[in-house]
């Protein structure tokens, strides 16, 4: 095909009972038939690679609405790879602005979590953290050393309960009431294979947003916040081995 008729075949994919008609196989009676059959194939694919990238999103909906919520989010953002898995990471911002949804604002959240989540499934492999003990005059050397998040770490803040939102999908936890419908933030990362979804509190939170890459423990130490020893078990508390990795 030529680059024009690759983008004709490419643009009747996305929408519905249209055909490239210009192209030579549309002379064949059968290419309209044989053409919907591609599409339907290539929708359900789509439709797929969402619903397998954001399962809680789909028991929180139902399965029917997602299907119908995911048809149109894949004629409005085709994918961009031919990977399935990096497709989605325009969804969570596709449904806060999605009318029929407004009044469920969470959503959106549950979409960024679970997005992270397949991020830091298949985020770069670095090595974790490690410290010589013989290379460290003292414990000053140790909180010098520079740091950075690892690739598959993210970290969260929602209005909503996002936490508890999602592991009542998936751990069978009790969801969150209208009387306790507090925010919360939520750290993601991979831990070897496995994937860790953890609920933080503020202090925990300021202490990773202060830590930008080439920053340093000692660094962290100078925060108001961290007023006593208590603050630096925290951060040490907060998977430093996991979360960490050396700054270049």
């Amino acid at each position: 095909m030529t680059p024009m008729t690759l983008a004709a075949f490419a643009q009747g994919l996305l929408l519905p009972e249209t055909v490239p008609l210009h192209l030579g196989e549309a002379t064949d009676a059968g290419f309209a038939a044989r053409f919907a059959i591609h599409r339907n194939n290539v929708r359900s694919a789509r439709i797929e690679a969402l619903r397998q990238g954001f399962p809680v999103l789909e028991r929180l909906l139902g399965a029917e609405y997602f299907t119908a919520l995911a048809g149109v989010f894949i004629q409005q953002h085709p994918p961009r790879s031919a990977v399935f898995h990096e497709y989605g990471a325009e969804l969570a911002d596709f449904i806060e602005a999605f009318p029929p949804l407004a009044q469920l604002n969470y959503l959106a959240d549950i979409a960024r979590l679970e997005w992270a989540r397949l991020s830091a499934f298949h985020a770069a492999d670095t090595p974790p953290l490690e410290v010589d003990s013989r290379a460290l005059a003292s414990f000053a050397d140790l909180v010098e050393i520079p740091l950075c998040w690892s690739p598959s770490v993210s970290l969260l803040t929602s209005a909503h309960p996002l936490y508890r939102l999602w592991a009542s999908q998936v751990d069978q936890l009790e969801a969150p009431g209208a009387q306790d419908w507090l925010p919360e933030s939520v750290l993601v990362w991979r831990q070897g294979l496995q994937l860790r979804t953890e609920p933080l509190d503020e202090l925990g939170c300021r202490l990773l947003r202060h830590m930008q890459p080439g920053r340093s423990l000692a660094s962290a130490l100078a925060l108001p916040c961290v007023s006593s020893q208590e603050g630096l078990l925290r951060l040490l508390g907060l998977l430093l081995w996991q979360v960490f990795q050396r700054a270049e």
